[in-house]
C-alpha cells in the first residue's frame, strides 16, 4: 500500500509558495514550561484578542522573505466560530512545500456510527483494508471509543490549500458547525465546508452530498531536508500536552511545535488539529513507530505482531525450493513441469500483450490528456476507472436492444453493474481527435462538478478500442422528447415545467459563479436536459463546456453549438461569454411556453425562427395565442406574462443588458414560491418597455440571423 504512497510522492512535485497566515492567541503562563490543553472558550484570550491580533499584524510581515521556509500555522479555537464573523479562520493549511500531493495521516476517534474500519473509510474517504491493516484489525471490528484510529489518506494542494476531499450525506439535523466539529471532529471547519460547496448555512437538504476538505499537509522544504517523511493530523483532546502527544508517536515535542508554528509558552486546546512531523525509522531501530523502512528498500507499517517486510526474499527462497524440487523428480515428472512452465509462459505472453494493447488504447484514447486535465485543476471529484470487460457484461455486449440513443459523438447503452446498480454507458463511434478531445474535456469539466441538477459522472474506461463514459441514469428521458416528439399530449405540466426551469437555472448559475472553478456549458439546449422520475432536470453533456480563468470573461474559439440556441453576439464575434448561455437558456425558456422547435422548417417562413416569431407576437400582444395548448390551459396569465418577460431579457441581442443566470435562477425561484406575479402591472409595464427595445432594426437583424442559420443549415 505504502509502495504506492512513495511512488506518488516522488512523482509529483511543486512550486508553490505560501504565506503563513497568523491567527492564533497567544496567552504566556510563566509557571507552566510546556504547552496545556485550556478549555475552547477560556475567558483571558477574549480580553486580548484585539492587542494579539494587532501584534500579530506586524509579526506577519517579518514573514514575507521567505514564504517557501514557512512552516503550517497552528489553528485555534477560532475554528468553533460558525456564525462567519471571524474573518481569521483558515480553510486548511497552505501549500508551502515542493510537493503537490503525498500520502498523510490522520487521527479519528471512533463514535457510532462510524467505529469501524469500513464505516471511517467512508466518512473520511480513505481504503477500509488499509486502516484495518495499519490499526491490526479486521475490517469490521467495532473500535472502542478511547481508541485513536490511524487513517492513511493521500493529501493534494488544491488552489493554495492543502486538502483531503471527502463525501458526506447530509442527515437529519446537520449543520456546517455538527458535521465540522462533531462529525469529523475538527478535521475541518464551517468555512471549509461553506467555500466547497453551494449550500449555506441554514439550507441542508437531507439526503444530499456535500464535498468535506479535510485538513492535511505535506513536509516542507525543510522537514524533508530533516527527514520528515509524513504529516500526521492529530485531534487534540482533553490533558494533552506537546510531551505527551510526542510520546504516543515517537516525536520530540520541539519538532511538533516547530511543525505547528508555536512556542512552548502558547496554548493548544482540545478538538483542534496539530501537526505531527514522522520520520522513517529502520525496523529493527525504533520497532514502536508507526512507519519503518525494510532491508529491501520498501516501506511498510509496523504493526502489533510485526510485519513481513521481505516478502521478495521469501519468493525468492519459495522459487529455489522449487527448483531443487524439480531436480529431484524423475525424468517423467520433468516433462510435466516443461508443459507447465510452457504453459505459464503462455500465459504470461498473452497477459503481456493485452497488457501492450490496453496501454495502446489509453493513449489512443487521450489518457495521457486525461491526467494532464485532471492535475491541473487538482483532481476534482474521483471518478472509478472501468475494466472494458466489466462493461460488456453490463451491456450484453453492446447489445441492439440496450440502445437508448445515438449522436454525433457515440451511443448511449442502458447498462447494469456487477453490483446491481443501473447506468447509462456513452460508447464513441469512431477515433477522432476532435472527439477525444471532447471525451477528456467532458470527464475533467464533471469532475470539478457536485451539483443535485447536473448529472453525474460515474467513470470511464479508456483500455477499449473506443472511449467510454458511465453516468447515473436518467429515466425519463430528454426536455426536447418530452415537448416535441410525444406522440399525444405533453406529459409535463405547467408547474413541471416552471420547476424544470428554476432546477436548469440553479445548475447553470452554480457552473457560472459557485463551482470551483468557473464553467461555460457553450451547449445549453432542451436536447442535454435530462428528466429524472419525479421530472427532476438533470444537465448533461458537457462536451464542449469549457473551464474559465478568474482573470477572464470570455473566450475566442471557432463558433460551436446548435442552431437555433446560438448567441448572435457569438456568432458575429466568435467570443462565448457566461451571456451567451443565458441566451440559449432564455430559448428553452420560450421552448417550454410554446411547445415549437427553436427552427423548423415545417412551419410558416415567418415563423421559421422561434426566437423572431416570438419577439414579433409578442409586440403584435399575440402572446396567448401562440403558447403550448397545456399552458394555455394551466398557468396564469401573470406567470406567463412573467416567464415570457424574463425570456425575453435573456434574449437581448447586447449582451451586456440581459441578467447573469445567478439573477434568472432567483427570479424563476420567486415566481415559483409565490406562483403568481407580485404585481402584475408592474409586470406588463415591463414588458411593454422591453419590446420597445426590440426596435424594427433589431427584428430585422433577428431576421436576418435567422437567414444565415437557415443558409448555413441547407449547406
Amino acid at each position: 500500500m505504502l509502495v504506492e504512497y512513495r511512488k506518488f510522492q516522488s512523482d509529483c512535485h511543486r512550486a508553490w509558495t505560501g504565506l503563513i497566515y497568523i491567527e492564533d492567541i497567544v496567552i504566556k503562563e510563566q509557571s507552566k514550561p510546556s504547552i496545556q490543553v485550556q478549555h475552547a472558550l477560556h475567558p483571558n484570550s477574549m480580553g486580548l484578542s484585539l492587542l494579539s491580533h494587532c501584534l500579530y499584524t506586524l509579526m506577519l510581515l517579518s514573514h514575507f522573505h521567505h514564504p517557501s521556509q514557512a512552516q503550517q500555522e497552528y489553528l485555534n479555537n477560532l475554528q468553533l466560530d460558525c456564525s462567519g464573523k471571524t474573518v481569521s479562520i483558515s480553510k486548511g493549511y497552505f501549500c508551502n512545500g515542493i510537493q503537490r500531493s503525498c500520502a498523510s495521516f490522520l487521527t479519528f476517534r471512533p463514535q457510532p456510527p462510524f467505529d469501524s474500519p469500513e464505516s471511517i473509510a467512508s466518512l473520511l474517504g480513505s481504503n477500509a483494508s488499509y486502516i484495518a491493516s495499519i490499526n491490526n484489525v479486521s475490517v469490521t471490528h467495532n473500535f472502542s471509543p478511547d481508541k485513536i484510529v490511524v487513517v492513511p489518506t493521500t493529501c493534494s494542494c488544491w488552489g493554495s490549500l492543502f486538502q483531503h476531499i471527502a463525501p458526506y450525506t447530509i442527515r437529519p439535523g446537520d449543520t456546517y458547525f455538527t458535521i465540522a466539529n462533531d462529525t469529523y471532529q475538527g478535521l475541518t471547519t464551517c468555512k471549509a465546508l461553506d467555500g466547497q460547496n453551494y449550500y449555506g448555512y441554514e439550507n441542508l437538504m437531507v439526503g444530499e452530498q456535500l464535498t468535506v476538505p479535510l485538513r492535511c499537509a505535506c513536509p516542507s522544504q525543510n522537514q524533508t531536508a530533516d527527514g520528515v517523511a509524513f504529516l500526521l493530523t492529530y485531534l487534540v483532546t482533553w490533558g494533552d500536552t506537546l510531551s505527551s502527544i510526542g510520546e504516543l508517536f515517537g516525536v520530540d515535542a520541539q519538532s511538533i511545535a516547530a511543525a505547528n508554528n508555536v512556542s512552548a509558552e502558547d496554548l493548544i486546546y482540545p478538538f483542534t488539529p496539530l501537526l505531527i512531523p514522522m520520520k522513517s525509522e529502520s525496523c529493527s531501530k525504533n520497532p514502536g513507530s508507526l512507519l519503518c523502512s525494510c532491508p529491501n528498500g520498501r516501506y511498510a507499517y509496523e504493526l502489533e505482531d510485526g510485519h513481513n517486510c521481505a516478502a521478495q526474499d521469501k519468493r525468492q527462497e519459495g522459487f529455489s525450493l522449487k527448483l531443487v524440487t524439480i531436480l529431484g523428480v524423475g525424468i517423467g515428472t520433468g516433462f510435466l513441469c516443461l508443459a507447465l512452465i510452457g504453459y505459464n509462459m503462455y500465459l504470461r505472453l498473452r497477459k503481456r500483450k493485452d497488457r501492450i494493447r490496453r496501454e495502446k488504447f489509453f493513449k489512443q484514447n487521450g489518457g495521457l490528456l486525461l491526467n494532464q486535465g485532471l492535475s491541473c485543476f487538482g483532481g476534482g471529484e474521483k471518478s472509478k476507472i472501468f475494466a472494458a470487460e466489466e462493461l460488456q457484461k453490463a451491456t450484453d455486449n453492446f447489445n441492439q436492444s440496450r440502445i437508448l440513443g445515438q449522436g454525433g459523438f457515440g451511443t448511449v447503452y442502458k447498462g447494469m453493474l456487477h453490483d446491481g446498480r443501473i447506468v447509462a454507458i456513452k460508447r464513441s463511434k469512431v477515433i477522432d481527435k476532435s472527439q477525444i478531445q471532447q471525451f477528456i474535456n467532458e470527464v475533467v469539466i464533471l469532475s470539478q462538478i457536485n451539483h443535485r441538477n447536473i448529472v453525474k459522472l460515474l467513470g470511464c474506461c479508456l483500455e477499449a478500442e473506443f472511449p467510454i463514459l458511465v453516468y447515473e441514469f436518467i429515466p425519463n428521458g430528454t426536455l426536447f422528447h418530452h415537448i416535441h416528439e410525444q406522440d399525444n399530449e405533453s406529459s409535463l405540466s405547467w408547474e413541471n415545467r416552471l420547476r424544470i426551469a428554476c432546477e436548469v437555472a440553479e445548475a447553470v448559475a452554480y457552473m457560472h459563479s459557485a463551482a470551483s472553478i468557473p464553467i461555460f456549458h457553450r451547449d445549453i439546449k432542451s436536447s442535454n436536459i435530462l428528466l429524472g422520475d419525479k421530472y427532476n432536470a438533470k444537465v448533461s453533456d458537457f462536451g464542449t463546456s469549457k473551464p474559465i480563468p478568474d482573470d477572464k470573461t470570455h473566450l475566442t474559439t471557432l463558433v460551436q453549438g446548435t442552431f437555433g440556441y446560438l448567441d448572435p453576439e457569438y456568432f458575429q464575434s466568435s467570443q462565448f461569454t457566461e451571456k451567451s448561455d443565458v441566451y440559449s437558456f432564455g430559448v428553452v425558456l420560450i421552448e417550454l411556453l410554446t411547445g415549437e422547435k427553436p427552427v423548423s422548417f415545417a412551419r410558416a417562413e415567418e415563423e421559421r425562427n422561434l426566437v423572431a416569431y416570438f419577439i414579433a407576437s409578442t409586440k403584435e400582444n399575440k402572446l396567448l395565442q401562440i403558447l403550448d395548448d397545456q399552458i394555455a390551459k394551466e398557468a396564469t396569465k401573470e406567470d406567463i406574462y412573467a416567464v415570457a418577460y424574463l425570456a425575453i431579457r435573456c434574449l437581448r441581442l447586447n449582451s451586456k443588458k440581459r441578467p447573469t443566470m445567478k439573477e434568472v435562477s432567483m427570479a424563476l425561484e420567486g415566481l415559483r414560491q409565490s406562483h403568481r406575479c407580485l404585481d402584475i402591472h408592474e409586470q406588463a409595464q415591463l414588458i411593454s418597455d422591453e419590446i420597445s427595445e426590440h426596435t424594427v432594426i433589431e427584428v430585422e437583424e433577428e431576421s436576418i440571423f435567422s437567414l444565415d442559420l437557415d443558409s448555413a443549415d441547407m449547406e
